[in-house]
């Protein structure tokens, strides 16, 4: 047997063999466990703990819908594009996007370094945090809870998603109330509103003005007008016909009210 330096053996060609096998073996085991494990974790009931600073599905599907908009409509691409490249598990399906969003952290970056240019506020390029939440949504579908959990938390985007969902269940819980006063023929100016709601009358004014308060004002409002016409119209006609469709609504949600113990 030859030796080298300090009298370590030279492997032979056989043990060198064996020892790429068996290194080969446990690199594949060791994948195997890691693969398992992760898996395991994930089919967990709970949500993917990177969907927790959404707090609503609601407040989800909003978010996502929104940044869907910005990819076609910032991004020149079509709803299909967009959809496929937030939804698919494929990461080719995610090159075009990633692509554009690299265009606009490079617009970003050489505006940012000229004083005084604020390009995200004069619309010259993406906010950072916007491009890191769409960069996100196009590793989301790939999976990794922890790792997309770390990204968010190093980009914070978590905060943002946070933010993004408060203001939205609050816009939401004022259209909802908004829809349930209109069924009762009652209507508030932009102060005794703010008042109810415990906001700022510039809130008000701010929610009214935007498209996604009044979709789910609509929202709220069918969905209650269809409840409270299928379980108290009838009740409510046979008591006093000549109720006006607002008083009968005032009166259904009465009922309604007195119902919640037991539907709890």
């Amino acid at each position: 047997m030859e030796t080298v330096g300090m009298g370590m053996r030279k492997l032979s060609a056989k043990d060198t063999t064996l020892a790429r096998k068996n290194f080969s073996e446990a690199y594949e085991q060791t994948k195997l466990d890691l693969i398992k494990a992760a898996r395991d974790t994930g089919t967990s009931e709970r949500h993917p703990e990177y969907l927790w600073p959404d707090g609503t599905e609601d407040a989800w599907f909003h978010r996502k819908s929104a940044v869907s908009r910005v990819i076609e409509k910032r991004g020149g691409f079509s709803s299909r594009v967009a959809t496929i490249a937030i939804t698919d598990s494929n990461w080719e399906t995610k090159e075009a996007v990633a692509r554009w969003l690299r265009n606009e952290l490079k617009v970003l970056r050489e505006a940012e370094a000229k004083t005084g240019t604020a390009p995200a506020r004069r619309k010259v390029a993406l906010s950072r945090t916007m491009i890191s939440d769409i960069a996100l949504e196009l590793l989301e579908c790939i999976g990794g809870d922890s790792l997309i959990c770390l990204f968010q938390e190093l980009l914070d985007v978590d905060r943002h998603r946070k933010s993004v969902s408060e203001n939205f269940i609050q816009l939401d819980q004022a259209a909802a109330t908004e829809a349930q006063l209109e069924l009762q023929g009652v209507q508030m100016g932009v102060r005794a509103f703010a008042s109810l709601m415990s906001v700022s009358p510039s809130s008000v004014t701010r929610w009214r003005k935007n498209p996604a308060f009044r979709e789910r004002f609509d929202f709220h409002k069918k969905v209650w007008g269809d409840v409270l016409r299928d379980e108290y119209f009838d009740q409510i006609r046979n008591e006093a016909t000549e109720r006006s469709e607002a008083e009968c609504f005032r009166r259904a949600f009465e009922l309604y009210g007195l119902s919640l113990p037991a539907r709890r």
